[in-house]
């Protein structure tokens, strides 16, 4: 039997792309904009992945990645300096966060 690929949907009152798994709606980005074809492309990769399943998470687990890379910042802000300067590891690890957050930064984890 052939599951087939849950539509990439206009949510009208919010004006924001809808799609649902599992019988759960999720509510991307605004209505055409590539950054919800984005995210409609990673959610239905992570489902597929997880073999048409939504996955795990531990009920307790109330922390949103964007926190979380939000409060590993304000750690490495601090921790990476010389002689009262952020040196330069900081701005690599900001900007390797960048596309997390654009991707996963609704997600709760």
């Amino acid at each position: 039997m052939s599951v087939s690929i849950p539509s990439y949907r206009h949510h009208r009152p919010s004006d924001q792309t809808v799609v649902t798994l599992n019988a759960h709606d999720f509510y991307l980005s605004k209505w055409k904009m590539a950054e919800s074809r984005q995210e409609y492309d990673r959610l239905i990769a992570e489902w597929i992945s997880n073999g048409r399943r939504l996955p795990q998470t531990a009920p307790d687990a109330e922390l949103s990645l964007a926190e979380l890379a939000g409060s590993y910042l304000d750690y490495a802000v601090e921790y990476y300096v010389n002689d009262g300067v952020t040196i330069s590891e900081y701005n690599c690890i900001s900007n390797a966060l960048k596309p997390q957050h654009q991707l996963y930064s609704r997600i709760l984890h």
